[in-house]
């Protein structure tokens, strides 16, 4: 059961991440944090995403991420002959604080990791209504132009991050290499 929906989750999140791509690299300005150098060697890639999701956890809490979390390399939808390391997880245990306040500390920190001009937005076209942040291009913005992107909601007792990597060259690593372990091994 946990692992169709962290299938269906993935796809959703696949979607979204595709959905980014092509609204978000065209023409999109992404602040200067967002782009990196495209010959970035893929662990890098990995690993900026696992830093992002490190930093979500730091405010959030550790516990509750692993029963709905999804990590993959594809193929980068924004660039032909590119990969791309996207990461799903949500957890649903109650908050430490508001949504707003904690949202808002999760801007504060991945601001302190380097990106810039983090904003906190709002949904109300969720029930019930989300706490949000979409970078470089706020919510529902788009990535930079190399694929980055995080998206992050919360809500009562929710949270959740979609956080697509940067597009690197090459075919995805091969599955079951220490650089792409099975779907279902968390990072």
């Amino acid at each position: 059961m946990i692992r169709h929906a962290r299938r269906g989750a993935l796809g959703i999140a696949i979607a979204i991440s595709a959905a980014l791509a092509v609204t978000g690299c065209a023409g999109a300005s992404p602040s200067d944090g967002a782009t990196k150098d495209a010959r970035m060697p893929p662990e890098q890639a990995r690993q900026d995403v696992i830093d992002v999701f490190d930093a979500i956890k730091s405010v959030v809490g550790e516990d509750g991420w692993n029963d709905d979390f999804e990590s993959s390399w594809d193929s980068c939808p924004s660039a032909s002959g590119a990969s791309q390391f996207s990461l799903y997880a949500a957890r649903r245990l109650p908050l430490s604080e508001s949504p707003d306040t904690l949202t808002k500390r999760i801007a504060a920190a991945l601001e302190a990791a380097g990106y810039e001009k983090v904003r906190v937005q709002h949904d109300d076209t969720l029930q019930p209504p989300r706490t949000v942040i979409g970078y470089p291009n706020g919510y529902n913005g788009g990535t930079a132009d190399d694929g980055f992107g995080i998206q992050f909601q919360s809500g009562t007792d929710y949270a959740a991050t979609i956080i697509s990597g940067h597009c690197v060259p090459g075919e995805p690593p091969k599955l079951g290499t220490p650089l792409n372990p099975e779907p279902t091994d968390g990072p």
